[in-house]
């Protein structure tokens, strides 16, 4: 008979270790039970991510490798010992799902390519949760990632997604550093058409704090300065626009 083939296991993890362990499903509790090689981003985040999905395992059953931004192409083979070994392995990253603007995704192709099985499950994405709330094109978007840090490339950049916008109607969607997301709401308003629709999804977690708006530039710009905009100071934030 045939040795199985092994598994790379999709975990998702919750958006903010404070809530939403509830939301979790026992499917993917009892599959994460079976693992014991994971691949993370930061072993002080999976491990404190593992103990609200599975508050009674024990967090030694589970051997750690990291894979995360500093990573780099040579480091990304040792991490498929334990499925070349036969064991099946699981992806996390920090918070939502593995692969997702996510460094992780170079692990899923290679996986592919040796012909292994890839095993999804769901679970919360910022990103899906914040398009979904956002009100604006559902049908059509494209995902940036992190824009451009300093001018003139980060002006530049903006004026560029608007422009795409309104020649695609698509929704245009990327993140920032929490520390900057203040800096950023103002070069937006900044340079962005008083009729650009434009939304942010502040602390998706279930929270107290969870806040998202869309409305028009005009309208964020007449808020600007009021308590009807929170502090996004060091806040997980999704930023969409859309041109009517």
């Amino acid at each position: 008979m045939d040795r199985r083939s092994p598994e790379l296991v999709l975990l998702p993890t919750l958006l903010d270790a404070e809530y939403g362990a509830e939301q979790v499903s026992p499917a993917l509790q009892a599959r994460m039970l079976r693992l014991h090689h994971l691949v993370v981003e930061s072993e002080r985040e999976a491990r404190r991510m593992i103990r609200r999905i599975l508050p009674k395992v024990d967090i030694n059953q589970y051997r750690l490798y990291l894979l995360n931004e500093h990573s780099n192409a040579s480091e990304l083979m040792p991490l498929l010992a334990p499925m070349e070994q036969g064991h099946d392995l699981g992806l996390m990253s920090d918070a939502g799902c593995p692969a997702l603007a996510d460094p992780g995704s170079a692990l899923v192709m290679e996986v592919h390519r040796r012909g292994w099985k890839v095993v999804p499950y769901s679970g919360p994405s910022s990103i899906m949760l914040a398009w979904m709330s956002s009100g604006l094109n559902g049908q059509r978007m494209e995902f940036h990632g992190y824009l451009p840090v300093k001018n003139p490339a980060l002006d530049a950049k903006i004026r560029d997604l608007e422009a795409q916008s309104r020649r695609t109607h698509q929704t245009q969607i990327w993140i920032e550093t929490p520390y900057r997301n203040q800096s950023l709401l103002h070069t937006l308003l900044r340079l962005l058409h008083p009729s650009t629709l434009l939304c942010i999804a502040c602390r998706l977690n279930g929270g107290p704090e969870e806040w998202i708006k869309t409305c028009t530039v005009q309208e964020w710009n007449r808020m600007l300065g009021s308590n009807l905009i929170p502090d996004l100071h060091k806040k997980p934030c999704v930023f969409l626009l859309q041109c009517p």
